[in-house]
């Protein structure tokens, strides 16, 4: 019997394909093997004098899959609704809430002064689940890879393939790097945050060196708006080693490349995301046995990865106050 989309009773997580399961042989409830023997009994023991039969109660079970949101019926193997992607273990509220109008949100369409008004708690984002993303995946299969804030994406991606455009990420421009790995984007997330810790750690090593802190006690004050003070500057430079110069041009430009790599970041990363998840859906979708695997899969792979985003937060936290913190000490 296949159980995906059901829980074992013991942890409560979900069962997936190469699950090692054990079957109760009085009733049939299924249980991961390692729950089965840490319980040493079957999760409804205290069932079995009732006669209590699982694939009975299960069928009886069929409403969890009707959508609370959009009253869609779906397969007992999915975990989320294939028409608007919510969750099909909705409560009552989530249902309230797609009847209050303060759930209800206008925002501005992509064409003039047409705007759109859909349920902000649409995982869809008022886009249809069939429309096609390009390259075979659509806006069902994207939702359901996305998971984390579905709506913002889903909107965005849909005018990226409908009309070219695109709009600044706030949080890939804050976090550039960081976010980036907190979306799944491992290797450009690497690529992007491995050029920034570098940077700084040149930026910390160069502003603490001997041969800098004598430059930076003799050179005169900097002014581009005094003509006198930047001559003097010009000509204090002239005498410096080819070293010197380098720290002192290396560490006034520093924010600006900084800056520049998160306005590059906020500008992009909505496109490249676009692309990411379409190639990832289409990849899940290539290696699953079957289109129930690769729908169960999406739900899996796709969303993000919360323990390394806080894990790069920490250590960038570490790298830029070290420095400061130790040179109190020494």
């Amino acid at each position: 019997m296949d159980y995906l989309g059901k829980k074992c009773p013991v942890c409560d997580r979900y069962f997936h394909a190469g699950d090692d399961i054990v079957v109760c042989p009085d009733c049939g409830t299924p249980h991961h093997r390692e729950c089965y023997e840490k319980e040493n009994q079957c999760a409804n023991h205290a069932l079995h004098a009732q006669a209590f039969d699982y694939n009975t109660a299960s069928e009886t079970d069929e409403e969890e899959h009707v959508c609370s949101n959009c009253g869609t019926h779906n397969d007992k193997t999915s975990f989320f609704c294939k028409h608007c992607g919510v969750p099909l273990h909705n409560t009552e509220q989530q249902a309230q809430r797609q009847n209050d109008p303060r759930t209800q949100y206008q925002n501005p369409g992509a064409q003039g002064s047409q705007g759109f008004q859909y349920d902000m708690f649409d995982p869809l984002g008022g886009v249809d689940k069939d429309e096609d993303f390009g390259d075979g995946v659509t806006a069902g299969e994207a939702a359901k890879y996305v998971k984390q804030n579905p709506p913002y994406f889903i909107r965005i991606f849909s005018n990226i393939q409908k009309y070219a455009k695109s709009r600044f990420n706030f949080s890939a421009a804050l976090f550039t790097g960081i976010y980036l790995l907190y979306r799944k984007m491992y290797k450009i997330g690497a690529l992007i945050s491995a050029i920034q810790l570098s940077l700084f750690i040149l930026y910390t090593v160069i502003y603490y060196s001997a041969p800098y802190q004598d430059v930076l006690n003799n050179m005169p004050s900097l002014s581009f708006t005094d003509v006198n003070a930047f001559s003097d500057f010009l000509s204090y430079a002239s005498g410096l080693s080819s070293l010197q110069i380098f720290m002192i041009y290396f560490l006034l430009a520093y924010d600006l490349i900084r800056i520049g790599f998160m306005l590059a970041i906020g500008f992009t990363f909505n496109r490249l995301y676009f692309q990411h998840c379409k190639k990832q859906i289409n990849k899940v979708k290539a290696e699953a046995p079957s289109p129930q695997e690769a729908e169960s899969q999406l739900q899996t792979k796709g969303g993000v990865n919360t323990a390394i985003g806080v894990t790069m937060m920490i250590t960038f936290l570490v790298v830029n106050y070290l420095p400061f913190i130790l040179s109190n000490f020494i």
